[in-house]
């Protein structure tokens, strides 16, 4: 059996995503927002699918009562959130923000999108 994991983005993952990207043209340019998103897709293939467990049980979501999804800080800036499905080997992205973000309005926007 292989101990590598496969990752799957939620819908609100890939919404973050694009949020992430206008946050980081926003407050910089378009091609650090492709750079950043380019690295941290390649950290999460290299880094997490080997080693789930980098990604501690989230505080951030733990003081909003959520229990089961784990924060891993993928950079200086750039996090994401995801829960490990051991049975099936597989960890499913659920979001993608900058640390500089709030992540109460930016959770509060998704949902609006969805």
């Amino acid at each position: 059996m292989s101990n590598t994991y496969t990752l799957v983005a939620s819908p609100l993952f890939k919404l973050s995503q694009q949020r992430l990207a206008a946050f980081l043209t926003e407050k910089d340019s378009a091609t650090l927002a492709d750079n950043t998103l380019a690295n941290i897709k390649q950290r999460l293939q290299q880094d997490l699918t080997v080693q789930p467990r980098l990604a501690p049980i989230s505080e951030r979501l733990l003081a909003l009562g959520i229990t089961e999804y784990r924060q891993w800080q993928v950079d200086q800036h750039n996090m994401v959130f995801c829960r490990i499905d051991e049975q099936k080997q597989r960890i499913e992205l659920l979001l993608l923000m900058d640390s500089r973000q709030n992540i109460q309005k930016l959770l509060f926007e998704l949902t609006l999108l969805i």
